[in-house]
């Protein structure tokens, strides 16, 4: 019984081995595909189209097909001139290859093949991609045979010309940036008939026939309200070769003006977008359509869509250079690409909740040392702020009381002098015997005596109290406009006015000296606030404004007053003009005085809506 079983058990095991190895599985041959490209292997749009291809084959057969890829270069000879040598080595390549499909990509490739090619490549089932003059009455042949399924990339320059021009309607220019090509050509002639379609009012320049650097200083030169178009520009009239896509970045580059393109091989190098040829999607189709041939499905059985490779693109970075970002004018549902993902946006929450609660703890550790500090801090700006107060209280008695005794000094001076005389003639009087000669005259070189001293006296008085010269230094003029809105917000607020400042945002520095011109603005600001007296509570408000200009600064004090009155407008500045019964009349006149030493200006005016403006204006370093 145990043979029987063992003998069973090698039955069953040489019929299983039998079965699972003696006859392996019957596996299908890879898909055998020649792709043939017209120009350079470097042509930019080749690598989309090529990389759509892959993708679709790959997703259908994974990796069993094999792809056969050829660049017969065209652009590299004469047109119709292609060298038959060079062809007969892709005939004997592909002569016993069995391929299974042929997909031809570019300008005019179709009559190269007609030309030169061999009846077992020429009677294959194929794709032909190329682009579409037809609507321009340039013809190319884009059919190889009966089994073609063409994909005609039809160039609609018109369309994308007016998509530019509804992003920017106050467009005055155009100009058509074209290389030499043959390519380059076919582009700029349908360039040319697009052109006699658009709106005549706009000028249309052709820029062809010239080197990439004069394009690029002619794109820099471009007057307002134009527009550029990149048709192509492969190649300039030195024989340089270019990509697109270099060509779009070096011009848009240099362009003070938008760029477009009619296709998207320079999209994302400078140019907006538009409506374009995707060549991308133009790739994808394609495989797609390889896929559907590979199996069988009979070419005029498949149609083919300008929907398929057209869309409306736009470059996110560029529309925002443009400021067109939140326009009406660009087309719904068009694509946004490059848009700038900021970390902030992506991860707003995560990074708020984290600033909160490192708030929240830093506020609790340091929140005693924070009151501790800012009390320091406000004890030692009191002081600071009182010892300022006094030192320009000092600064303006003592100016204020020069340009007094300067002036009695010059009144006093002509009295004293005509009883210096009369005194001399009492002492000639008395030399002539017409008086009591002895105490006449002793009174009267009495007289002369004291005269003198008292004109000595006051000349001294004035050379001692006129305005010293002070060695001038740099000065942060925003620095010290803060210091006198310190030391004056709380005389403001006893005033209830609204000391207000507009200050340049970035450091304005002088060379003066800091103590004067903190006098002159103190004498604009107290000025402004008497103003303001008897003006109602709506609008008490005192502004002081700082503007740059070029190598100067202006500062002005302006209050809500009533004014300057027209009789004492042209001799403001002068000494003892005012209009208050208990002014004095020199502040202003000091204040002239301080400017001009500094060879500045000077002025005061009133504003059409009401009160005054005093201003004064130095030269910045």
């Amino acid at each position: 019984m145990a043979n029987k079983g063992i003998i069973s058990l090698l039955f069953i095991f040489i019929i299983f081995f039998d079965l699972s190895f003696g006859h392996p599985k019957q596996t299908l041959p890879n898909k055998n595909i020649l792709v043939l490209f017209s120009l350079v292997p470097t042509t930019p749009a080749y690598r989309v189209i090529l990389d759509g291809i892959r993708t679709q084959l790959t997703r259908e057969y994974g990796y069993s097909y094999d792809l056969n890829i050829e660049y017969l270069e065209t652009d590299r000879h004469p047109k119709d001139n292609y060298p038959r040598e060079r062809f007969n080595i892709y005939n004997d390549k592909y002569k016993n290859a069995d391929l299974d499909l042929v997909i031809c990509v570019g300008i005019d490739i179709v009559s190269t093949l007609k030309n030169y090619a061999d009846n077992h490549l020429l009677s294959l089932p194929n794709i032909s991609i190329d682009l579409d003059f037809s609507a321009y009455g340039i013809s190319t042949e884009i059919s190889l045979n009966e089994q073609t399924v063409e994909i005609p990339l039809k160039l609609h320059a018109e369309k994308t010309i007016a998509t530019a021009l509804g992003l920017f309607p106050d467009t005055k220019s155009i100009f058509i940036f074209c290389g030499i090509s043959n390519g380059d050509q076919l582009y700029c002639a349908m360039s040319k008939k697009a052109a006699n379609l658009i709106d005549s009012h706009k000028e249309i320049t052709f820029i062809t026939d010239t080197t990439m650097n004069d394009a690029l200083r002619i794109a820099s030169q471009l007057p307002d309200s134009s527009l550029v178009i990149i048709s192509s520009f492969t190649t300039d009239n030195k024989q340089v070769p270019y990509n697109n896509p270099e060509s779009v970045r070096l011009i848009s580059k240099a362009a003070t003006a938008p760029v477009f393109t009619y296709t998207d091989t320079g999209f994302g190098e400078g140019s907006i977008g538009g409506y374009m040829i995707n060549f991308g999607r133009a790739g994808l189709l394609a495989g797609e359509i390889a896929i559907k041939l590979l199996k069988g499905v009979e070419p005029n059985a498949i149609q083919v869509s300008e929907k398929d490779y057209y869309d409306y693109r736009f470059d996110w970075r560029q529309i925002e250079r443009w400021k067109i970002a939140d326009s009406r004018r660009i087309p719904e549902g068009s694509t946004i690409l490059y848009r700038e993902v900021r970390v902030f946006d992506k991860y707003k929450w995560f990074i708020l909740g984290g600033i909160l609660f490192l708030v929240f703890q830093t506020l609790l550790i340091l929140n005693l040392v924070g009151l501790y500090r800012r009390q320091k801090v406000m004890t030692q700006q009191i002081i600071e702020s009182e010892n300022k107060y006094r030192e320009l209280i000092r600064e303006d008695r003592v100016l204020r009381t020069g340009q007094l005794m300067a002036s009695l000094s010059h009144e006093l001076n002509q009295p004293l002098t005509a009883i210096l005389s009369t005194a001399q003639a009492g002492i000639r009087f008395i030399d002539s015997n017409k008086a009591t000669p002895e105490l006449m005259k002793e009174l009267l070189e009495n007289i002369v005596e004291d005269d003198k001293r008292t004109a000595s006296i006051l000349s001294s008085i004035r050379g001692m109290m006129k305005l010293e010269k002070r060695e001038k230094e740099k000065v942060n003029l925003n620095e010290m406009i803060d210091e006198l809105i310190l030391i004056y917000s709380g005389e403001a607020v006893k005033r209830n006015i609204k000391l207000d400042a507009s200050l340049n945002p970035e450091p304005v520095n002088i060379v003066a000296d800091r103590t004067q011109i903190q006098q002159v603005i103190m004498n604009f600001i107290l000025n402004a606030f008497q103003a303001m007296d008897k003006v109602s509570q709506h609008d008490r408000t005192v502004s002081i404004t700082e503007l740059t200009d070029n190598e100067y600064v202006t500062v002005s004090v302006r209050d809500k007053g009533r004014g300057i009155e027209d009789a004492i407008m042209d001799k403001i500045f002068k000494p003892f003009v005012t209009t208050r019964k208990e002014g004095t009349g020199i502040g202003l006149a000091i204040s002239h005085s301080i400017i001009e030493d500094h060879q500045g200006e000077i002025w005061a005016e009133n504003m059409p809506d009401g009160g005054a403006k005093f201003s004064f204006r130095l030269k910045t370093i």
